[in-house]
């Protein structure tokens, strides 16, 4: 991957980045919602 740091674009490190981001913050946010239906389910 970081073999052709000569021919590497901003564009291509933003998509990269945006890509990273939508995976953690997508991570981030299922694992929210498991722990939130998690709690709810055995208040009830």
């Amino acid at each position: 991957m970081w073999t052709m740091q000569e021919h590497y674009c901003p564009e291509q490190l933003v998509m990269k980045i945006n890509a990273l981001y939508l995976t953690v913050f997508t991570a981030y946010k299922i694992d929210h919602l498991i722990n939130e239906t998690g709690i709810t389910l055995f208040a009830l």
